[in-house]
């Protein structure tokens, strides 16, 4: 039987996984679920906008008696400090978890539970870290302006470099370029009071583990515009500091500091190179699956089965706005051809939409694409389309998602769910700039069927 401990844990962490929660997720082995790995997406609007943050939880037996042991493992193998509060050895330093003294009431309690401590490491992730640094709360002096600007700058870049580019270059098999020298010194190992042994070997096992592989690649194509946005931002901002190094601030010294130098070129280079190579991986998924489809390999028969009851439910509905194939009989490529209903903004229209499906489903999720010109709040100048599904496993829910997230036509604002920065300024903006949406929009329906 299992023990409170688990059984609390399991009643959280299925909460997390169902949740519409978009800025993190959580991964564990069935095994060890005391072992927890979680990944915060950068709150944008901030200089950590979008970058992805792995954290290691341990939960200890008497949990929720105690607070977990929280590590970040986002630290550029311990040579970054990402923040006040995120030291380059993998502490976070936070009063829930006990690792720092905070005011009464902010202390650990058994009511609260893991996602708690999961937001209160996002509200770390903040517009103006430097503010993070304890005697530096209130500063809001002249002369603090600079290095409040810097610290900033120094944050997006390396947001770009170490916690978006870096792990995808990892992922796809690519080497860093900072990763290419012969005999690089080994980083300075963490204190023993912050990181001792047995944190270390989790910390390193778990980075292996290659979880949270597919959740970056499909939100990097999600927010390819984005990144690539800022990265354009930089080299406008940064033209005088590119090549040069970052300079250090007051609190940060020894080797708990941010270190490195400004150079988006290199960023953009790397970033053209992931978009092609996550592309090619997106098209070579049908060329692997006919494989395993010609061997009649169970996961080709189960999407053959999946396609035949999406499609017998859409009969059953008496929805003749949507039809649904298998592109050359191929299960791992499904086309959505929709129908834009009467009365609708997409009336008239007809769109054409592409499923990729990986051959490692539902490990690794489906990428879809309109391949109809399309202006949408939803929809990247990439074609690629955001979307939730309710059950990630079912494909039905997939067609379901994709449908949803095309017709809702009042949507409320979420940075998480806009991937076309033009029309979410418009979408968003005053009466006139709507009514300029839906002109677009409207526009880019009616050349659907041109």
């Amino acid at each position: 039987m299992a023990d409170q401990c688990t059984l609390r844990l399991m009643r959280e962490l299925n909460a997390l996984e169902k949740s519409d929660q978009l800025a993190m997720t959580v991964h564990y082995k069935e095994g060890n679920v005391r072992e927890i790995s979680a990944l915060i997406l950068g709150p944008p609007g901030t200089p950590y906008a979008l970058g992805f943050y792995e954290f290691a939880f341990s939960v200890p037996g008497n949990y929720p008696a105690s607070a977990p042991t929280v590590l970040i493992r986002t630290t550029n193998q311990g040579r970054t400090r990402f923040g006040p509060n995120l030291y380059a050895s993998g502490k976070v330093c936070l009063s829930i978890i006990g690792t720092w003294h905070g005011s009464r009431g902010e202390e650990w309690s058994p009511a609260q539970g893991l996602e708690s401590v999961l937001l209160s490491i996002q509200s770390l992730l903040s517009a103006t870290p430097y503010f993070n640094e304890p005697g530096y709360e209130n500063h809001n002096k002249e002369s603090d302006q600079e290095n409040i600007e810097l610290y900033n700058s120094k944050i997006r870049h390396e947001n770009l470099r170490l916690a978006v580019i870096r792990p995808l270059e990892e992922a796809l098999g690519l080497v860093p370029p900072e990763t290419r020298a012969v005999n690089r010194p080994r980083p300075n190992r963490p204190p023993a009071n912050d990181l001792d042994e047995g944190q270390q070997v989790h910390q390193e096992e778990m980075s292996k583990t290659g979880a949270f592989d597919d959740y970056r690649k499909q939100r990097f194509l999600w927010y390819l515009e984005l990144y690539k946005q800022a990265v354009q931002e930089g080299l406008q901002k940064e033209v005088s500091r590119q090549g040069t190094n970052f300079p250090s601030l007051p609190f940060e010294f020894g080797s708990n500091a941010m270190r490195g130098e400004w150079n988006y070129p290199d960023l953009e280079q790397r970033m053209n190179v992931l978009e092609a190579k996550i592309m090619e991986e997106t098209h070579q998924w049908p060329m692997e699956g006919m494989k395993l489809a010609e061997k009649d390999a169970g996961i080709a028969v189960n999407l053959h089965g999946q396609h035949e009851q999406t499609v017998a439910g859409l009969r059953r509905r008496g929805d003749a706005m949507m039809d649904l194939t298998l592109v050359d009989n191929n299960p791992f490529l499904w086309k959505l051809v929709y129908f834009g209903r009467p009365m609708t903004q997409y009336d008239g229209g007809v769109l054409i939409i592409k499923i990729y499906i990986s051959p490692r489903h539902p490990l690794e999720q489906p990428r879809v694409f309109v391949e109809t010109p399309l202006f949408h709040v939803r929809l990247s100048t990439k074609k690629v389309l955001i979307y939730l599904p309710a059950r990630a496993e079912e494909m039905s829910r997939h067609v379901e998602g994709i449908i949803a997230s095309l017709e809702d036509e009042s949507p409320p604002y979420n940075p998480l769910m806009t991937v076309n920065p033009e029309a979410t300024k418009l979408f968003w903006g005053s009466r006139d700039q709507q009514r300029q949406y839906h002109r677009k929009l409207r526009r880019s329906v009616e050349e659907s069927i041109e």
